[in-house]
């Protein structure tokens, strides 16, 4: 302690202070008096009215106090919530903005809209599947199309969703995990967990087969509901939900129940009142065939027969509850049986009381052929009409090596090659995808293309020749055709080889009264604007270097440059109806 006087420090038993003197004890006294005096006072009966009134101010001032804090409190956080929604639309706007921007790139280029292709690897059907997903999204939220197309085409995505449910480790999922197969239900979870990791930004799954070595690929119907779900109509939105509220398999590894009674008992009576409030569904096969595997499943599950894992009272007890609680159902004879038979039902009495119809469970709706297709091929073929100038024109199939005229009705088979007009003179190539090749076909554009005995032919004018369209080494091609090849499209028209011809006349015999005639050169001389000048009106043919004379009466064709400095040619025709024989300078010697 310190001393009051002279602020020197002393010890506590002193009475007297070492340094001035002063007496302490007088101190002591008084401090103790008044200890005891605040002893008292803090008493509430010993407190006079004026200072209790005040303590009370204190109180409801601090009440107040803190009201307003929450006041301000709860105004904050109001405004900060105002502020995210405000903030949420802008964002959603913004990213609705850059969504549709997207969408119309893929309709101005319709060739980058992504084509679901058959995997060589898993990351390749991961990548290509992401990419189809992505775009599918947007098709079904922005598209013009009617309801009906747009279901079309989900439902052909669902069907290419089956055919990937083929895939497994004997084809697509090779990945060694840890240099060893699963064996055991335990080891498998460890092979799934890898997986799974990789193909739930897909939507895809690895369940086990009857051996948990053997393993293939299944839908998650949680993200396709999610990610689709409020892109389609009611009805399929209703059943996409169905399939993702019973997402887990019911069955596993010897035929027993990889859920409970309880959740069997859920399902069959979802999927049965699905079925009865939706009978115009577009899939109402696919939810019958559920239906009836569920029950089927359930009906004869391992568990039941052989009363291991789940005792038998448990499933009388939810057969029971089944009735109770689906007063409506058609199943109820069947449960009753269950219910009252000590020895269960055979299958035979299982089809016999089952109520609906249906298929080879989901045999009725799985794709045979499990070649992945290209969901967006019609859409891709109608965008590509609407952008091509004239339209596509021609096909060509490469196992036959022919061709045909394009229409909506064509088919298309995967070796299809496809020609439309560019606009420039030439025509793009494009593959069965109806995506744009790297591929032009170049035809001068005063050529006439013809199709002819399933080929399609190029007649130049201005150099009197005729070629012929052939694919060769993963590109078009035009080859010239000589006489004797050019006479396999023209059987009945008689090829005069303009070469041969010189300065003077020369004479035609023909032996019947009307015949047709073409004019050809193989050297591919300019021949640009060349007329026909005849002493009787002749009959021009199909291309302009053909031409019909019709007459007994000697002919004098004339074939004029459009300048008197070009060569001038005079054919001189003369009938000669008992000569079997043509004095003619046709040239059929020619090979192709």
């Amino acid at each position: 302690m310190f001393c009051p006087r002279c602020g020197k420090e002393i010890k506590n038993n002193q009475r007297f202070c070492i340094n001035c003197g002063y007496d302490l004890s007088k101190d002591v006294e008084m401090s103790k008096e008044k200890d005891n005096s605040d002893f008292y006072q803090k008493k509430s009966y010993y407190k006079n009215p004026q200072q209790y009134s005040s303590n009370k101010n204190i109180q409801l001032e601090a009440i107040a106090n803190f009201l307003f804090k929450l006041f301000l409190t709860i105004l904050v956080l109001f405004a900060g919530w105002v502020g995210l929604r405000i903030l949420g639309h802008y964002v959603s706007n913004d990213n609705l903005h850059d969504d549709k921007a997207k969408y119309e790139a893929f309709m101005e280029n319709p060739s980058s809209i992504p084509e679901l292709a058959q995997p060589e690897t898993l990351q390749d059907l991961i990548i290509n599947l992401k990419d189809v997903q992505n775009f599918l999204v947007l098709y079904l939220k922005y598209s013009d199309d009617s309801a009906e197309e747009k279901s079309k085409v989900f439902d052909n995505y669902r069907k290419q969703l089956l055919k990937i449910e083929a895939f497994s480790n004997d084809n697509l999922l090779k990945e060694d995990i840890k240099n060893s197969l699963p064996q055991t239900k335990k080891e498998f979870k460890k092979c799934a967990a890898y997986y799974n990791k990789e193909l739930a930004p897909v939507g895809l799954k690895i369940v086990s087969d009857t051996a948990y070595a053997k393993y293939h690929l299944k839908e998650d119907y949680r993200f396709t509901y999610k990610k689709f779900g409020q892109y389609v109509p009611s009805e399929m939105k209703a059943y996409l939900y169905l399939r993702a509220k019973h997402k887990d398999e019911f069955l596993e590894n010897g035929g027993y129940l990889a859920t409970t009674p309880k959740e069997m008992n859920l399902r069959i009576a979802d999927y049965e009142k699905f079925l009865v409030n939706n009978p115009n569904f577009s899939n109402i096969n696919e939810v019958k065939d559920n239906l009836y595997f569920y029950t089927f499943g359930y009906i004869f599950a391992n568990d039941r027969q052989e009363m291991q894992a789940i005792r038998h009272n448990t499933f009388k007890k939810w057969d029971k509850r089944f009735i109770k609680s689906n007063k409506n159902s058609k199943l109820n004879p069947i449960f009753s049986k269950m219910v009252t038979s000590a020895n269960g039902i055979s299958t035979n009495q299982f089809d016999s009381l089952y109520p609906y119809e249906y298929e080879k469970m989901l045999e009725s709706i799985r794709p045979l052929n499990g070649e992945l297709d290209d969901i967006f091929i019609d859409l891709r073929k109608n965008l590509m009409k609407e952008f091509s100038n004239i339209g596509y024109k021609y096909i060509y199939s490469q196992t036959e090596g022919m061709w045909s005229t394009f229409s909506d009705d064509s088919k298309i088979s995967k070796d299809t090659l496809l020609l439309a007009d560019n606009g420039q003179g030439g025509y793009d190539v494009y593959d069965n995808k109806f995506k744009k090749t790297n591929q032009v076909l170049t035809i001068d554009p005063n050529s006439q293309i013809i199709m002819k005995r399933g080929q399609l032919l190029i007649y130049t004018p201005q150099c009197l020749q005729i070629g012929r369209v052939e694919y060769s080494y993963g590109n078009f091609v035009v080859k010239t055709l000589s006489s004797k090849a050019i006479k396999q499209y023209f059987p009945d028209t008689l090829i005069i080889n303009v070469d041969n011809i010189g300065m003077n006349a020369v004479q035609v015999t023909k032996t019947t009264a009307k015949q047709t005639y073409m004019l050809i050169s193989h050297a591919g001389s300019n021949f640009d604007g060349y007329t026909l000048n005849s002493d009787i009106p002749i009959q021009k043919g199909e291309l302009s270097n053909m031409f019909t004379i019709d007459t007994t009466n000697t002919v004098n064709v004339q074939w004029n440059p459009p300048t008197a400095d070009g060569k001038q040619y005079t054919i001189v025709f003369v009938t000669d109806m008992t000569s079997n024989t043509e004095d003619n300078p046709t040239d059929t010697k020619d090979e192709e």
